[in-house]
């Protein structure tokens, strides 16, 4: 900033012509009176030197007063990033999901993902949002994510999906594109506010897009129609006891070509099969003699710790 160096330049050339004063003398002056400590009238003052004092005195505070608030903006800034750039975050990041801007539908995205123990990374750009985020302990980085160093900042390539939850459709779109070029396999749900905008979601690689406004005029309806079944899912879904899970069998488990009864995956992890999805064909309530294959996707329902057993065992195929 050159506001206060040039105060103390017009002071120090003031004082100089209107109090015949040395350049000492006028700086000392000129500093004294900038932080109106006050020197007790030593000089014998003119009416156009107080005239000038007080303009150095008024000018002088106000400079004071822009130089300290940017200083400490810059000082919280620093220290902002320092907290969010933190190298153990961005090492932890592993098989996690990314959520894209913290909005009121990426909050309620954080929530669940906390409330099902996955682990994730909030990218946000908006600095009162990070320290609001920071307070409440959630991993955040600072950035664009429709960049590519903040997403690559954010570990896409060793995340296991991303979330754009941006208000603007074209922002959510580009981030779909970036994510895919990036890292093609990572699973991209997008936010679609115009039902226009849901097909060219598909077209440049999300593999599911939710429309707020859709979902809930659907939700609203079977609400009206099938009360029951929707007050059902819900019980299931948002108590803090139960929990649906959607699990895909990789290729490379060692579950391939065993059957259920083999696996014994009620009997390991006390989690309940509610169906099996197997090559686009739903089977609700599979038989035990049902073999596994890549690719098979289980719906399972049960505690958040049965849940994390079934994964370890998905995984390790033990």
């Amino acid at each position: 900033m050159l506001i206060l160096p040039t105060i103390l330049f017009v002071g120090v050339i003031g004082y100089s012509i209107l109090l015949n004063l040395t350049l000492l003398d006028a700086f000392y002056f000129t500093v004294v009176t900038i932080s109106t400590v006050g020197y007790g009238e030593i000089y014998p003052t003119t009416p156009a030197s107080k005239i000038f004092t007080s303009v150095i005195i008024l000018v002088g505070i106000g400079a004071l007063a822009l130089a300290l608030e940017t200083a400490t903006e810059e000082i919280l800034k620093r220290s902002v990033k320092e907290i969010v750039g933190k190298p153990e975050i961005r090492k932890s990041l592993e098989n996690h999901y990314i959520v894209c801007g913290y909005g009121d539908i990426g909050e309620v995205v954080v929530e669940e993902l906390k409330r099902s123990g996955e682990p994730f990374v909030v990218i946000e750009k908006n600095e009162e949002v990070i320290r609001e985020l920071t307070e409440k302990k959630i991993p955040v980085i600072q950035g664009d994510a429709l960049k590519e160093e903040t997403l690559k900042e954010a570990g896409i390539l060793r995340a296991k999906g991303i979330a754009a939850t941006f208000e603007r459709d074209v922002d959510n779109l580009f981030l779909v594109i970036t994510a895919k070029s990036l890292k093609p396999d990572i699973y991209v749900v997008a936010r679609a506010n115009h039902a226009e905008t849901i097909d060219k979601m598909y077209k440049v690689g999300a593999d599911s897009v939710i429309s707020p406004e859709l979902e809930g005029g659907r939700m609203i309806a079977k609400a009206l129609i099938r009360p029951f079944i929707l007050d059902l899912l819900d019980r299931i879904t948002l108590t803090k006891d139960m929990d649906i899970l959607q699990i895909c069998i990789p290729g490379d488990s060692r579950l391939e070509g065993k059957t259920l009864s083999e696996v014994k995956i009620e009997e390991k992890t006390g989690a309940k099969i509610l169906a099996l999805s197997q090559e686009g064909k739903v089977n609700v309530k599979p038989t035990p003699d049902t073999i596994l294959h890549k690719g098979n996707v289980l719906l399972m329902v049960g505690k958040p710790e049965q849940l994390k057993k079934l994964q370890e065992l998905l995984e390790s195929g033990k």
